[in-house]
């Protein structure tokens, strides 16, 4: 999809901050339709997947076509300099309260440790291990890139739009896979604690204007997943 021009801001950073290069209003239209079009997408087509392909092939399909939505969506509405500028320095310092903002970011990757890692780490071997790393790369990039880049590029002054609704969205997505592989928590105990992190990480990206503090804790988050690198390997 091709990118508008950007619209000028005024910022004291100069070019390498996300402010300044503020997408045109034929965009920020199409961002903000994302959190209803991709969650009822996916959740539309992971069970066709599953039902053509079996559950564990529709189910590794089904998060393909996710990843190359949550990367080629902000490259194609944002551009490259702009997704460039969402890794640069943050534009703004981390938030206050300051323990707040430590909690969003450390919270995640603490429970996931505690609640994944540690019980599983034991009876992993190598391939497990590098799967649950190579899987947390590519989602957790991505998922920043869509959930929370596109939206604090798009929406720099606006928290609705910049932060709460982009989080909406990230929570409402969980909901396709849900739909194909139930979480043995069940459904609200699995979708309480994402509703946090999309909040909390993504008020952290949108008062920092910036990807570079919330990119680590959602790797590490994500990596902890050694059930998810089984299921990967058909283990």
């Amino acid at each position: 999809m091709p990118t508008l021009p950007a619209t000028a801001a005024s910022n004291p950073r100069g070019r390498g901050s996300v402010q300044a290069l503020i997408p045109g209003r034929g965009v920020r239209a199409l961002v903000t339709a994302v959190p209803i079009v991709v969650p009822v997408g996916m959740r539309a087509l992971f069970p066709v997947l599953a039902r053509r392909l079996g559950t564990r092939r529709g189910h590794l399909t089904g998060f393909a076509v996710y990843w190359i939505v949550c990367y080629l969506l902000p490259l194609g509405l944002l551009g490259r300099t702009r997704v460039r500028a969402l890794l640069h320095q943050p534009a703004r310092p981390l938030p206050s309260p300051r323990w707040l903002a430590a909690a969003a970011l450390l919270v995640p990757p603490l429970g996931a440790a505690g609640s994944e890692l540690a019980p599983e780490l034991g009876n992993a071997d190598p391939a497990v291990v590098a799967t649950a790393a190579s899987v947390a790369v590519v989602n957790a990039a991505g998922e920043e890139l869509l959930w929370r880049g596109l939206f604090v590029a798009t929406f720099p002054d606006d928290p609705v739009r910049g932060w709460l609704w982009p989080a909406v969205g990230f929570t409402a997505w969980h909901l396709a896979p849900l739909a194909v592989l139930p979480s043995r928590r069940g459904t609200l105990a699995f979708l309480a604690p994402t509703a946090l992190i999309g909040a909390g990480l993504g008020w952290v990206a949108w008062r920092t204007q910036s990807l570079r503090w919330t990119l680590s804790p959602h790797l590490a988050t994500d990596a902890s997943g050694l059930r998810v690198a089984r299921f990967w390997l058909d283990r």
